[in-house]
Order: structure tokens, then C-alpha cells, then sequence
């Protein structure tokens, strides 16, 4: 028994002290992380303190230069409103040479006024090298003639807006930082009071120079530690909890007094604190997963207006002011980064005023608006205010339906220039034949009629008569002909019309039949034959015999239309048809010796309402539809058309047609 209650005990000692270092070492890593976080924040905090020290310092110093005459009033109501939002800042001073001059504020400082810096060996160093070669700097801790002790921050000033950093400045801004309060400020607002905290500063070779915060034992206790830049000194700081860092789990006093049903009870708690820790962790590593997953930009603002996320699709669209989205950094800085940057396009020559208009859309958000940057993209912002002040924002990039809205109105644009160009092209035509049959109407007042009626007049010989006649027959022959040709032209126009309402509409079937290929393209060259030859050019075929399953009116249609547009826009040479087959599918290659098309215009050609170059198809009487047509009754016999050109070389129209083919109605 005894043996077993000491095995017990042994094995409980041994559990006790497992679970124990287990959990100092959970302690430790604990307390570890959140001090290295904490000091992150310190340091960052402690950093942004000094550059506004620093900001506020130049403005001060710029101001004096452009002003050195200014009075106490006057440099009281410069620095006021300066210093108003900075309460770590007791004084702000001003001295011409070595010796102080104005002060603000006034009141409790009456002790600064006329202090020779001279007199103040502590301080002598620092005045010393900013009036003589011109070096700011922040110095510290100092005692301060009315008490206490603070960082100073010195900057010098010359006379001048065009200082001339070789002569001695006439004389030094110097901000008075209490250092308690800076530091005390920084650690209240963000939480960090269980904390000792020590600050150094160190020289050249990174070893520490003195104590400016804090006890020097904090450096001894293995602290955490972060530097700032302050002024082209580098200051370290070493941040330890107060109570200590972790040297046990607080259990050593129970593991004797524990029985078996203490290990397991210890053993299930430990294991419960375990799972609800790990499930903690992977309850915010599965949240930012799942932000960051989203397709669209999303960021979290709290109610300073500080960043505190934002997923990689956000920083994506803002490549440009990437470096500033990090947490902490406030939506201004972040815009104020990309606005250096060159990142929004509408802010280009008008930063400040486009600065203060995003901002107040920022402070009461309302509804969506869109946003185009640098790289071209356009997106859409979106943002929110939640109940307790924070701002949610979301991005989504919009390029595309921007894109296709422009593409869409300059469809619109080419469908206007197509209404303008056909209605051109029906009333000339239409004109003509108004014109013409007019005269038709009116016979007698052409010249031919006039003639024959003046010889029956008077007593002319037979044969003078019937040459009369002629010439009236020949007058109205080719007033009709001129007529018939209008009208052919109308007829086409209007079927081009037609046929491109019935394709739209999906009304045109095709009545599918075995044909022979060169039969059809003998009737094309037939019928085109007369317009090739009076214009000069021969119009040629080379077209080998071959049965196909086609509709015959519908393939007829597009061939005159592609072997007709070749001939229209061929001032000299030829116009050739030849054909190459497989097994599967046949082609025709229409090849002509015009003016040819330009590359970039290739894909073009083929579409509705837009024309190559109007002006070419005004000249040539054409709306611009056949090839259009062409394109949608050869896909709707399962082929397809394309086209090679060369400026000055011609073109080579080739369409592609399935042998066998089956009764198809209009494509979907």
C-alpha cells in the first residue's frame, strides 16, 4: 500500500511537474509575443510622437524665416493652434544667438525669457551645434531652468527663406517635450501600464550612451526591444512586464495535496483551456483567411480613422500606396501616399482640393461612387459606418463593364454613322429614278422630242424623220435605263436591309440542297461579268467541280456580295476565284488586286453598322451590310469567312463550307 501511495505521488509529482513547465513555457511565449506586439506599438507610437515634434518644429522655423520680426503676440498665436493637439509639449521657444527671446505660452516659463544658453552648460553642446553648423537635434533628458526635465527638440533658422547652411543661423526654435508625459501618454492610450519601460540612447557603434527613461535594471531583465530614429540618433527601447516574467504556473502548491481524481480533473481542465486557446487562434487565422479569400477589396477603419485590416485584394488595387495600408497608419496618409504617387487619376493637378473632397465622402459615407487610378482600372467604393464609429470600405474593380459601357456607345456612335450612310444611299438613287421618270412624264420637253416634232412640222424628207425618231428613241432608252439601274441599285440596298432584320431577328432558314460549286460560281461570274468589264479588269475562276449541301440562293448571295465587293474596290488588274477541298470541308478564295484594307482594321470588316472607312464606301455607293451578311449566312451553313490584305496589294477573301451540311435553321 504505502509503495502504491508513493508511486502515486511519484507519478503525480511527475504529472504536476510535466503540466507545470508546460504551461510556464505557454506563459512565457505568451507573455513574450504580447510584449514584442506591445513594444511594436510603443515604438511606433513613440515614433510618430517625434516626427510630429519634428513637423511641428519646421513649421514654426518657416515661419519665423518668413517673418522674423514677429512679436510675442504674434508668436503665441503662431504656435498655439500648433501645439494644441500635442499636450506632451510644455514650451515652445524662440532665441536670437544664444539668448531666448519669446516664449509660448508665457505662464509658468517667465523664468526662460532672456536665458542665455551660454550660462547653461548642459544645454551649450546642442545650441552650439545648431547655431553653429546648422544641426537639429533632440536632446535630452535636460534640466530645465524652471524646473524639472524634458527633451528639447532645436532646429536652427536664418534670416532668410534661402538659408545658407555654411553661415551661422540666426538663431533656434526649441520645443520642450515633457518626458513623463510623453511617455506616460503614449503607454495610457494604448493600454501598455503593466509594463516597465526604459529608454536609451546609443551611439555610432550601437553601444549605449545614457539613460533617457526609465532604470537602467529594466536593460538587465531581458527586455523586448525596439529602436527609433530621433533626429539621426537612434534610441532603444526595452520593455518588461512589472510583475516579471513568467517563473512558474502557480500549481507547484497543490501537486502534493492532489489525488488520481486531481490529475484528471487538472489533466481535462488544462485540456479545455488548450482547446479554447488553440480554437481562438484558428478562429482568427480562419477569419482573415476568409477576407482575404473574398474577390473584392475590403478594409477595416476604426473610429480614429486608423487602419485595422485589409485583405491582399485590397492592397492589389492600390499597388502605388502600398508601402503606407498598414495598420495604424490613418486613411489620410494612406490617400496622401498615393496622391504622391500619382495613383488617382481625377486628383492630377488639383491634390489638396480632391484630398479634402475624399475625405468628407470618407467622414459621411453615402452611396457607391467610382474611382479610376493610375494603371487605368476603375473601381467601385463602397463604404460604411458601423454603429461604435468604424468604417468598413469595399473595392471592386469595374474595368471591364466600364470597358464594355464605352464599347456599347461606340456601337451606338457606328450605328448612327450606319443610319446616316443608308440614308444617303437610299435617297440618291431614289432621287434619280424621280428624276427621270419625271422627264419620261414630260416627253415633250426633251430635245429629241422637240426635233421630231419640228420636222413632221414642216415638209421634211422620210429619212430625216426616222432619224428624228431615233434620236428621241435613243433619248428615252437611256433616260429608262438610267431608271432600271436606280432602281436595281435601290432593290439591293433594301434586300441588304431586309436580310439584315431577318438575321437579327433569327428568321432566316436555309433550304439545304446537293449543288455543284462550280455551277454557282459560274452564275456569279456571269452576272458580275459586265460590271468587272466596264470597269476594266478581268474577272477570272478557277473553280474545280465538287457536290456540296448548301442552299443555293443563300450561297449564291454571299458569293456575289464578297466577288462584288472585290470588284467595286479594284481600280486595275483582276479579280480571281479559285477553290481548294478536303474531305470535309471546301474553300473559296476570292483574290483581288485593289487598294486593300489596313491590319488594324481586319477584324472589322465583318461587323454590323461599321464601315472600313465611309468616306471608300460612300464613294462606291454601299451601305456597308453585304460583307456583314456574307459573314452570318456562312456561319449559319456551319463555315466561316476570313480575309488577308496588304495596303496596295490586294486582298484574299476565303470562305469555308462544310461538304456535306444538314438542313439547318438559324444558329443560336
Amino acid at each position: 500500500m504505502s509503495l502504491t501511495i508513493m508511486l502515486v505521488l511519484a507519478l503525480t509529482a511527475l504529472a504536476a511537474s510535466k503540466i507545470n513547465a508546460h504551461l510556464l513555457n505557454l506563459a512565457r511565449q505568451a507573455a513574450h509575443d504580447e510584449a514584442h506586439d506591445d513594444a511594436d506599438a510603443i515604438a511606433t507610437a513613440l515614433q510618430r510622437e517625434l516626427t510630429q515634434v519634428d513637423v511641428i518644429t519646421r513649421a514654426i522655423r518657416h515661419a519665423i524665416e518668413q517673418s522674423p520680426d514677429v512679436t510675442q503676440e504674434g508668436f503665441g498665436a503662431l504656435v498655439a493652434p500648433l501645439i494644441a493637439r500635442t499636450p506632451a509639449i510644455l514650451v515652445v521657444g524662440r532665441s536670437r544667438g544664444y539668448v531666448v527671446e519669446q516664449i509660448y505660452p508665457v505662464v509658468g516659463n517667465e523664468k526662460a525669457i532672456g536665458l542665455d544658453y551660454r550660462l547653461v552648460p548642459q544645454q551649450l553642446l546642442g545650441v552650439d551645434k545648431a547655431l553653429q553648423f546648422g544641426e537639429a537635434s533632440l536632446q535630452g533628458p535636460v534640466d530645465l531652468v524652471q524646473g524639472g526635465q524634458a527633451f528639447i527638440q532645436r532646429m536652427p533658422y536664418y534670416a532668410s527663406n534661402d538659408s545658407d547652411m555654411s553661415r551661422i543661423a540666426t538663431g533656434i526654435v526649441s520645443i520642450v517635450i515633457d518626458r513623463d508625459r510623453l511617455l506616460t501618454e503614449i503607454s495610457q492610450s494604448h493600454g501598455f501600464m503593466l509594463y516597465d519601460i526604459a529608454i536609451r540612447s546609443l551611439g555610432d557603434d550601437q553601444h549605449p550612451i545614457n539613460m533617457l527613461y526609465g532604470s537602467q535594471e529594466t536593460f538587465a531583465n531581458r527586455p523586448v526591444l525596439r529602436h527609433v530614429i530621433a533626429d539621426g540618433s537612434t534610441w532603444q527601447i526595452g520593455l518588461v512586464p512589472t510583475a516579471g516574467w513568467p517563473t512558474g504556473s502557480g500549481m507547484k502548491n497543490l501537486v502534493w495535496a492532489l489525488s488520481f481524481l486531481a490529475i484528471g480533473f487538472l489533466g481535462a481542465m488544462i485540456l479545455a483551456l488548450w482547446t479554447m486557446y488553440r480554437s481562438k487562434r484558428a478562429a482568427e487565422s480562419q477569419l482573415r483567411s476568409a477576407i482575404n479569400s473574398i474577390e473584392d477589396g475590403f478594409a477595416l477603419y476604426d473610429s480614429r480613422d486608423r487602419l485595422v485590416f485589409a485583405n491582399e485584394k485590397y492592397l492589389s488595387y492600390y499597388e502605388l500606396s502600398r508601402d503606407a495600408i498598414v495598420p495604424g497608419n490613418t486613411f489620410e496618409d494612406i490617400l496622401r501616399e498615393g496622391l504622391r504617387n500619382g495613383q488617382y487619376t481625377d486628383a492630377i493637378g488639383r491634390e489638396e482640393e480632391w484630398l479634402e473632397e475624399r475625405l468628407a465622402k470618407h467622414a459621411n459615407p453615402t452611396a457607391p461612387m467610382e474611382q479610376k487610378l493610375g494603371d487605368g482600372r476603375w473601381l467601385k467604393v463602397a463604404e460604411t459606418r458601423s454603429p461604435d464609429g468604424n468604417t468598413v470600405g469595399f473595392r471592386v474593380d469595374i474595368t471591364e463593364l466600364k470597358q464594355a459601357r464605352e464599347k456599347a456607345e461606340a456601337a451606338n456612335q457606328a450605328k448612327n454613322n450606319f443610319l446616316n450612310i443608308i440614308s444617303h444611299e437610299l435617297r440618291t438613287p431614289l432621287t434619280s429614278v424621280i428624276g427621270y421618270a419625271r422627264f419620261l412624264e414630260n416627253v415633250d420637253v426633251l430635245p429629241g422630242y422637240k426635233a421630231l416634232d419640228s420636222k413632221l412640222r414642216d415638209d421634211a424628207s422620210g429619212p430625216e424623220r426616222l432619224k428624228a425618231l431615233k434620236v428621241l428613241r435613243d433619248e428615252v432608252t437611256g433616260m429608262s435605263g438610267r431608271i432600271t439601274t436606280s432602281s436595281d441599285h435601290l432593290l439591293a440596298l433594301i434586300n441588304d436591309v431586309l436580310d439584315r432584320a431577318k438575321l437579327e431577328a433569327e428568321t432566316v432558314e436555309l433550304e439545304i440542297e446537293t449543288l455543284n460549286i462550280k455551277e454557282v460560281v459560274g452564275t456569279v461570274t456571269s452576272s458580275l461579268g459586265i460590271k468587272a468589264a466596264e470597269k476594266g479588269i478581268a474577272l477570272t475562276s478557277d473553280i474545280a467541280s465538287l457536290p456540296i449541301s448548301a442552299d443555293p440562293k443563300r450561297l449564291r448571295q454571299a458569293l456575289i456580295n464578297v466577288v462584288g465587293n472585290a470588284i467595286k474596290f479594284t481600280q486595275t488588274g483582276e479579280v480571281h476565284i479559285s477553290s481548294d477541298h478536303d474531305e470535309t470541308h471546301l474553300r473559296i478564295h476570292v483574290r483581288d488586286t485593289g487598294c486593300g484594307i489596313p491590319a488594324d482594321q481586319l477584324d472589322q470588316i465583318f461587323h454590323q453598322f461599321v464601315q472600313v472607312d465611309t468616306s471608300v464606301t460612300r464613294r462606291n455607293s454601299d451601305a456597308g451590310l453585304g460583307l456583314a451578311i456574307t459573314r452570318e449566312l456562312i456561319e449559319l451553313h456551319g463555315g466561316s469567312v476570313a480575309v488577308e490584305s496588304e495596303i496596295g496589294h490586294g486582298s484574299t477573301f476565303s470562305i469555308t463550307l462544310p461538304i456535306k451540311s444538314k438542313a439547318l435553321e438559324i444558329a443560336a
